[in-house]
């Protein structure tokens, strides 16, 4: 732990974030608190300290004091957009519309072409195609003069603001203009070649077998593309008493990859799946270890079972098979075409290059389901296929099913996820992939002409109908 420094050590107007990042990236926040208090009594109040605490509280868990902390910096310091940017966030993020709103016109006031504010706003209060907000885009994005990050979001926005008001091919061209200009790469045969070695190679009567000590809360592991429901589902689980979120953690590849680190030094012909033949009773034991001493405990608390729903442990259920045989599975199936309208109209912040472009979506989303396929019978009664659409037409029978699935009895509270939900992040830019964007149940058929390409890479309409009778059949 960070020994707290004296006002004498270190005084608010020299202090230095960098010097507790280390321990922020370790999830240590309540150790940062305690360290940052002498500073928060012991000298005039600054914004970047106090800024410090905000985030310290809402690592905690501890959202509504994160929140109250925000607002004392921009009650104090007006001029501060930062501040107002990150409290608008944490406002929109705990589903605080008309205060996240506020936040973002705050900021408007001060700079009326702040494209990021323009981009949030909308996510919080959309307006139209004709409004002022929505000219101003189109006036700055036309000028040609904005920064990367800046043509992304603005662009991105115009083409929800042209999708909402009809446009589609308008709407269209400014996502595919977004797209071009975020980085990333991909390469689109990686992907299917690892679940080509996952078929061959994951055989669950291969594992070593280890037993269960009680060492840590079970894993949900809720999986599918971002999108896919899977931020609605986790809202609704959370109100339940024994239930507890991890948010997009990357423990279980982290874990993995140390696992086979250690192999390849040992055995140097190891590949990236000779871990379900390679891997002893000890090792198994030891890699379930470090995953949970990898599990933020302030987090957990009393809760008896941890969500997971980094989209990626769709293709690692193999591995959390292996160390962490009670952990169950939730696959959210969404309609490939409004899942993939979505996933090309989200703006990631960071990752799922592969949204870029219609084709490659198409072909993620038949790799997705190449995994899943293999994964269903190796995995038996700890996965669960559960459909967006019934979780819409019929959320009390999925909850109660959803949590039969995890051994846990009924909660009303369930059915009201805004009462008490944590705060909920992706890896989405401020919001939920769906949020704002063109989504929901048969949102696709306003743009069916644009989405060919997508409709072609899926394997054409024979793939497409062959998957909505399979999401008939479960209810």
């Amino acid at each position: 732990m960070l020994p707290p420094p004296s006002a004498k050590q270190l005084s608010p107007a020299e202090f230095d974030r960098n010097l507790y990042e280390p321990l922020l990236q370790r999830g240590k926040f309540q150790d940062v608190l305690i360290a940052l208090q002498p500073l928060v009594a012991g000298g005039p109040p600054d914004p970047l300290l106090l800024g410090l605490v905000a985030d310290c509280y809402f690592g905690l868990g501890r959202v509504a004091r994160g929140l109250q902390v925000l607002e004392a910096i921009v009650a104090h310091w007006p001029m501060d957009l930062q501040a107002w940017g990150r409290l608008g966030s944490h406002r929109l993020q705990q589903g605080d519309r008309s205060g996240a709103a506020a936040a973002f016109e705050a900021i408007l006031t001060q700079r009326p072409q702040a494209v990021l504010a323009l981009s949030a706003l909308y996510i919080a209060a959309p307006y139209s195609w004709d409004s002022p907000h929505a000219a101003q885009l189109r006036q700055l994005v036309a000028s040609g003069t904005l920064p990367q990050a800046e043509k992304i979001s603005a662009n991105n926005t115009l083409g929800k603001i042209a999708a909402s008001a009809g446009l589609p091919d308008l709407a269209f061209a400014h996502f595919q203009t977004s797209k071009a200009a975020t980085s990333g790469d991909h390469d689109p045969q990686a992907l299917p070649a690892t679940v080509a070695d996952q078929i061959n190679s994951f055989d669950p009567q291969t594992l070593p077998q280890i037993a269960l000590s009680g060492d840590g809360p079970q894993t949900l592991f809720l999986v599918g593309l971002p999108g896919s429901g899977m931020d609605l589902l986790e809202s609704l689980l959370l109100p339940h008493p024994d239930i507890c979120t991890l948010g997009e953690s990357p423990n279980l590849i982290q874990t993995r990859q140390a696992l086979q680190h250690l192999l390849c030094k040992t055995t140097p012909q190891s590949q990236d799946w000779t871990w379900c033949s390679d891997t002893t009773p000890k090792l198994a034991r030891a890699a379930r270890h470090a995953y949970f001493n990898l599990l933020p405990a302030d987090k957990i608390g009393n809760a008896g079972i941890a969500i997971d729903k980094l989209p990626q442990n769709l293709f690692e259920m193999g591995f959390a098979r292996m160390i962490l045989p009670e952990a169950r599975f939730v696959f959210l199936m969404h309609h490939p075409l409004d899942l993939g309208l979505t996933l090309f109209a989200s703006h990631f912040h960071s990752g799922h290059s592969y949204s870029h472009q219609l084709d490659w979506i198409g072909q993620m989303i038949r790799t997705s389901y190449a995994a899943l396929d293999d994964y269903i019978p190796k995995l038996d009664t700890r996965l669960r296929l559960q459909s967006y659409r019934l979780l819409i037409e019929q959320p009390e029978a999925q909850m109660r099913a959803v949590l039969a699935h995890l051994d846990l009895d009924w909660e009303p509270a369930c059915l009201s996820p805004t009462e008490g939900a944590a705060l909920i992040t992706t890896a989405s830019l401020l919001q939920p992939p769906q949020e704002n964007a063109p989504s929901g149940l048969g949102i696709w058929r306003r743009f069916e002409t644009q989405l060919m390409p997508l409709v072609e890479a899926l394997g054409g309409w024979d793939w497409i109908h062959a998957w909505e009778a399979r999401d008939s059949a479960l209810g």
